[in-house]
């Protein structure tokens, strides 16, 4: 009797396949000696796809009995570019609320960034799990800064990409610009992003341009809602114009908003930078992702 065992199932990024080493399966009863052979051998290369192994115990009687189990090797997933840097203001960098006292029919809490939760290392983590060949290569550098305005990050932008030398760009900003209804301040915030957009491009990176994400009703910081929805139109064009792949948080975080967004009305929940992060980790995965 001769029993073998269950599969094998490995994964590779080498489009060869992989080498793969088995234990000889133990011959039952029989005659000694008892010869155990398998083929293909352990040891042997195996190519993408699923082979069967087959196995033969041959006693001194020269009786047999055989067995066979299969070896499935998959492709894994990888990534066309590993470096990314995620550039924004306090939204990028993390920053969360914690709940205070409502005042005037508006609730207000103190600001606290807390770069775990922010939606730079969910993506790293996502992103690591995934391609997981390549995790100790993949770097999400987080480039938030709390306060900034889109119209005055330019040179920052400029001094980060340099410094980070990113093969992806993540650009998620304009959230400080709008809020006081200037005339002019969404159109040349989109106008300073699709310029970083552009040199991003020029210096060989691939754009990932998000929507700013939706403003909560009655929080101390909420964005009026048609300004907001306006600039999110204005990152829309932009990014069809540069060629970047645009990333709708607007669109996708609106439905249910107060469970993603903060009670300061403007940045989201750790649950809300999660979802973030799932969203760029969507658009990665099917723009830079080979199989």
């Amino acid at each position: 009797m001769l029993t073998c065992e269950e599969g094998i199932n490995r994964s590779t990024i080498n489009p060869d396949g992989l080498a793969i080493s088995y234990p000889t399966p133990e011959a039952q009863f029989g005659q000694t000696p008892v010869n155990v052979s398998c083929s293909p051998e352990s040891g042997s290369m195996f190519r993408i796809g699923q082979t069967a192994v087959d196995c033969t115990a041959t006693d001194a009687l020269n009786r047999q009995a055989t067995c066979r189990f299969s070896v499935t090797i998959t492709r894994a997933a990888q990534l066309q570019r590993v470096r990314f840097m995620a550039f924004g203001d306090s939204i990028t960098a993390g920053e969360v609320t914690f709940p205070g006292l409502i005042e005037f029919g508006f609730t207000s809490g103190k600001q606290v960034v807390l770069p775990e939760a922010s939606y730079p290392t969910v993506l790293r983590r996502l992103l690591q799990t995934r391609y997981s060949f390549q995790a100790d290569t993949i770097v999400v550098a987080n480039q938030g800064v709390s306060g900034e305005k889109a119209a005055e990050a330019r040179n920052r932008f400029f001094a980060a990409m340099t410094a980070v030398r990113p093969d992806v760009v993540l650009l998620f900003h304009g959230h400080n610009d709008i809020p006081s209804g200037a005339d002019g301040a969404a159109s040349t915030a989109a106008s300073e992003v699709r310029i970083m957009a552009a040199e991003a491009r020029l210096r060989g990176a691939r754009v990932f341009m998000a929507t700013i994400v939706p403003p909560r009703p009655n929080g101390n910081r909420t964005i009026n809602s048609f300004l907001a929805l306006d600039y999110a139109n204005r990152i829309r064009d932009a990014a069809a114009r540069e060629g970047a792949v645009l990333v709708d948080l607007y669109a996708a975080l609106m439905p249910d908003v107060t469970r993603y967004i903060g009670v300061d009305g403007l940045h989201p929940n750790e649950a809300g930078y999660a979802r973030i992060a799932e969203l760029f980790f969507n658009a990665i995965r099917d723009n830079l992702e080979v199989r």
